[in-house]
């Protein structure tokens, strides 16, 4: 009870460490060598594609976060990443200002819209949370739909930002991203979340303010989702009524399934799996064998090996580390 007070304290903060030696910052660093060759290679397909890995993994850590350590459920994770690609291109549409700008302003008014919306969720069990918020994106859906179409909104004449630019900045903000959420998930506050997701009782008898501290993470959630959403709107120079969509609310969710949850590392190895997987099936496939294809990838990992890659990785891992060594 004492310990959990002294997490209250600012010195306990959302800093964590870095450890070179984990498995997280290795597939982190793993990933940002080809991202950087890749740079410098004349393939567009494989730079959009790359461009959504960026996006993806960011926003299946945003979801990650909010479920493996304070429990909350969010099934329409797709408000906030849809509300910072609209936002987005909206004021750069709209009102002129340049992309960037647009993008910090799409970011900020997605948080605070998604956050907002959120915490009138955070009372509700896990389940009924989810459904909620599914229900709050589908709203949006319909509105996106009726208000801009079909063919949504676009800025492709207004984007002064050139392919190699946005791609670099994606790098960059992946990178900072991610190695954001590894602090936060190596910090003495993810204790507090654990203990809130473990039992919000408990929490509350040791003097954790339960509600206040989901309203947190579910903002550190949006923000994140949001960062990924404006990303997708900078890159693709558009976005419709899709990005709202049930699928797409779902992608993270099958990501971190693929990847493991509860790691930043799992974050990354599912989202480019499932990246690669639903680019590049449609050149031969239609949508719908992509889909199954996924679904089905998500299933015998969830038969085969429930904590993901990752988990598997670990595995292989701690079987190395004990092997008896030769004298």
């Amino acid at each position: 009870m004492k310990s959990l007070r002294g997490l209250e304290s600012p010195q306990n903060s959302l800093i964590g460490r870095i450890n070179l030696r984990d498995t997280n910052i290795i597939i982190l660093l793993a990933t940002l060598l080809p991202g950087a060759i890749i740079f410098f290679v004349n393939m567009p397909y494989l730079r959009f594609i790359m461009m959504n890995f960026f996006a993806y993994a960011i926003y299946t850590s945003s979801w990650d976060l909010l479920y493996s350590y304070s429990g909350q459920l969010s099934l329409g994770q797709a408000l906030p990443f849809g509300l910072g690609a609209f936002f987005t291109i909206i004021v750069t549409h709209s009102f002129g200002v340049p992309l960037v700008l647009s993008a910090i302003v799409g970011t900020l008014a997605a948080t605070v819209v998604s956050g907002s919306v959120g915490t009138t969720t955070i009372r509700l069990k896990p389940g009924y949370q989810g459904i909620a918020i599914l229900l709050f994106s589908q709203v949006l859906y319909w509105i996106s739909l009726i208000a801009y179409g079909e063919e949504g909104v676009s800025v492709f004449i207004a984007n002064p930002l050139g392919p190699t630019i946005i791609y670099l900045g994606g790098l960059v903000i992946f990178a900072f991203a991610m190695l954001g959420v590894y602090l936060l998930y190596n910090s003495k506050y993810r204790l507090k979340l654990l203990a809130i997701k473990g039992d919000n009782l408990a929490a509350d008898v040791c003097g954790i303010n339960v509600p206040f501290q989901k309203a947190v993470v579910f903002y550190i959630s949006s923000f994140l989702a949001a960062i990924a959403g404006a990303y997708y709107g900078i890159f693709t120079s558009h976005a419709d009524f899709s990005v709202f969509a049930v699928p797409n609310s779902f992608l993270p969710i099958g990501m971190a399934i693929v990847g493991g949850i509860a790691l930043v590392g799992g974050s990354i190895i599912g989202s480019a799996i499932i990246s690669v997987l639903i680019n590049v099936l449609p050149i031969w496939y239609s949508i719908a064998v992509t889909y199954f294809a996924y679904g089905i990838v998500v299933i015998l990992i969830l038969k085969l090996r429930p904590a993901g890659i990752m988990g598997f990785i670990h595995r292989g891992a701690k079987n190395e580390s004990s092997k008896p060594t030769e004298s």
